[in-house]
């Protein structure tokens, strides 16, 4: 038996409900095309609330260290000079940029001149034009009444981009998001919302950049929203790497049309308490999506993967490969789910989580999950928790090789695999220079795969 949750009235709000309430009375009444989208977005967050355990899809993620805080809306804060700007950035990748410092766009620190067929709009300015098609995607993939943050974001929603790609167009370079998270002088909650519209047969590369310095605690509450017509390619990349003391909630919601390809590699390497909602619909026949996902965790941290696909189609592909490394008393959470709706005949769908724990108070819960409705299917899901191969250790000290040496080539060997399927070199090494730098022998570890051009 389910009871439905409490409303306002019924609960006492936390602090950081408390302070979210405050922010939005101060708002004052709105009058442009999103209004009505933030009024909806913030019902549906003051009826839920932050989520807590006995909603399923939270019962090992618990929010309690964020619900203490009060959080402020993001001011202005002095933008960091060059030499601290290049320290975060992605070494070697050659593409535009726009930059957000806690959740608000830096116009100069941001080249927005697209190539011929990208057009790149602060998010404020499109939900202000009439009839933009911003106002048509926003909140239409994200579902508000179950994804509570995604809730909250969409009630303040304003701060990010709107990114459109002409039909046939293929931007030459990549478009970087880069999202910093800087000492506002208390905890501030940022807000960026991402909306992607993708016309059929174009492509784009994009990278969503999220990272910080300081000892901060600050909340990114970031939401994703792609539309990919038919034919469209989008190869997306989210890279968070915030301070190891914030909070990092994040939602990736797509809606593919026929035979679009949607590549998402999710990556986690920052932050006190991270989580990810990734979600795609698979709408219509020949659409496809790939996720990778990879999560190194360490002292106290806590990452959480949630991944929901939807074969709303027949002849609809799925293929999804999530791995984590867990030291300390790290704690890892991944539940990846699988719809195959009625009707949706001859598709594939294949899953696989594999975990490596590094330490006796490590804590790993994985739950793959394939719900049918279809007959004519190929369907496949795994889950693996363990400790390093006892017998390629042996052979690897066998070799004159120091036992911690060893472990570190074995760790290293075993995260590679997610990055080798990564194709951006400049983001690959970087993946690849995180995990080796993770290790304490990383001058002993190779190269990794070869760069490519």
């Amino acid at each position: 038996m389910t009871t439905a949750p409490a409303t306002r009235d019924q609960r006492r709000l936390s602090p950081a409900e408390a302070s979210f309430a405050a922010t939005w009375a101060d708002r004052g009444p709105g009058n442009d095309g999103a209004t009505a989208l933030r009024a909806r977005g913030f019902a549906a967050f003051e009826a839920s609330g932050l989520p807590a355990g006995r909603r399923e899809a939270w019962k090992y993620t618990s929010l309690r260290a964020l619900a203490r805080r009060e959080f402020r809306p993001a001011g202005p804060v002095r933008a960091p000079r060059p030499e601290d700007l290049a320290a975060l950035d992605i070494e070697g990748l050659d593409g535009l940029r726009a930059v957000f410092i806690n959740g608000r766009l830096v116009p100069e620190l941001s080249d927005l001149d697209g190539d011929d067929g990208l057009q790149i709009v602060p998010l404020s300015d499109a939900l202000a034009e009439r009839g933009h098609r911003a106002l048509e995607i926003a909140g239409s993939i994200a579902c508000v009444d179950t994804h509570p943050l995604a809730a909250l974001n969409q009630a303040f929603v304003g701060d990010g981009v709107f990114i459109g790609v002409s039909p046939g167009a293929a931007p030459s370079r990549p478009l970087h998001l880069m999202f910093l998270s800087l000492d506002g002088g208390s905890p501030v909650a940022a807000h960026p919302r991402v909306v992607v519209d993708a016309a059929p047969e174009s492509a784009l590369v994009l990278i969503e950049h999220y990272t910080g310095r300081g000892e901060i605690r600050n909340l990114t509450n970031a939401v994703t929203e792609l539309r990919l017509g038919h034919g469209a390619v989008v190869e997306h990349y989210r890279l968070q790497e915030e301070p190891a003391t914030g909070f990092h909630i994040g939602g990736l919601h797509g809606w593919l049309e026929r035979d679009a390809r949607l590549i998402s590699h999710n990556l986690h390497f920052g932050a006190a308490l991270a989580r990810l909602d990734v979600g795609v619909s698979l709408a219509e026949p020949g659409a496809e999506v790939v996720l990778n996902g990879l999560y190194l965790v360490d002292g106290k941290r806590h990452v959480d993967n949630h991944t929901r696909v939807d074969h709303l189609a027949p002849e609809t592909r799925s293929d999804e490969l999530y791995r984590g490394v867990v030291d300390d008393r790290g704690r890892a959470v991944f539940n990846g789910k699988a719809v195959v709706h009625p009707d949706a005949q001859k598709i594939e769908a294949h899953q696989s989580n594999r975990n490596l724990l590094l330490s006796r108070e490590a804590e790993v819960d994985t739950k793959p999950e394939l719900e049918i409705y279809a007959d004519d299917v190929k369907c496949s899901h795994g889950a693996t928790v363990g400790q390093l191969d006892r017998n390629a250790l042996f052979y690897l000290l066998s070799r004159g090789i120091s036992r911690k040496v060893a472990r570190d080539m074995l760790t290293f060997a075993f995260a590679e695999t997610v990055a080798v399927r990564i194709p951006l070199a400049a983001v690959r090494r970087r993946i690849e220079a995180r995990i080796a730098g993770a290790l304490p022998d990383a001058r002993m570890i190779g190269h990794g795969v070869e760069d490519e051009a």
